[in-house]
């Protein structure tokens, strides 16, 4: 049976519901206002397009981890990785893998804020003892590589996987397929048309 592990931001989330409510209430104290309603269409082209470039880069980007391949969802692009194919996994300036046929960075897995990386001490107990943890070849634990962070999680989800992939000796490798997001260009070209179209009322 197939299993899927999807990673995404949860701040992202958190943000874009943020985004959803100010929209909300801010189209709805235009509409209450007296005498404001005609103003209406001149105010929504800037929730409109919160909420739809807010879905494009906040909501929709994953990193998904099947079976047999990792599949890197940005905010226009979808890459399909074989693991077999993945030569290097870098965390240091977000989830990055390298292929044959080049780089493949995750929208949704940056590595953490100067701030988070500031409080994470290396040295701690609790982090070592880990299972989860991975190091580098000095065996210390880099903070864009530790358990609990964005560009962590997804290379720990990444070493798991392989790991598993090699046990069971999978199916034979598919190619490195890099396709267009086509859902989110929909939502972008469609936010793009209505912000348009209210513009020139």
């Amino acid at each position: 049976m197939s299993e899927r592990t999807v990673l995404r931001p949860r701040m992202g989330l958190v943000v874009y519901g943020v985004i959803a409510a100010m929209a909300l209430v801010a189209v709805i104290s235009v509409a209450v206002t007296p005498g404001a309603g005609r103003h209406l269409l001149s105010v929504l082209p800037l929730p409109i397009l919160a909420l739809g470039v807010g879905w494009i880069t906040l909501v929709s980007p994953s990193v998904v981890f099947t079976d047999d391949a990792l599949e890197v969802n940005n905010p226009l692009k979808k890459t399909v990785v074989p693991y077999g194919h993945i030569e290097l996994v870098e965390t240091t300036r977000g989830f990055t893998v390298t292929t044959p046929e080049g780089k493949v960075s995750a929208w949704a897995a940056p590595p953490p804020d100067r701030l988070s990386a500031e409080r994470m001490d290396p040295r701690d107990p609790l982090l070592w003892k880990d299972p989860r943890r991975l190091t580098d070849e000095s065996q210390s634990i880099r903070t864009s590589a530790a358990p609990g962070t964005y560009s962590g999680d997804a290379a720990v989800n990444l070493t798991h996987r392989r790991a598993q992939q090699q046990r069971e000796a999978g199916a034979p490798l598919g190619p490195v397929v890099r396709t267009q997001n086509v859902a989110n260009t929909v939502v972008l070209i469609a936010t793009l048309l209505v912000v348009g179209a209210l513009f020139a009322i």
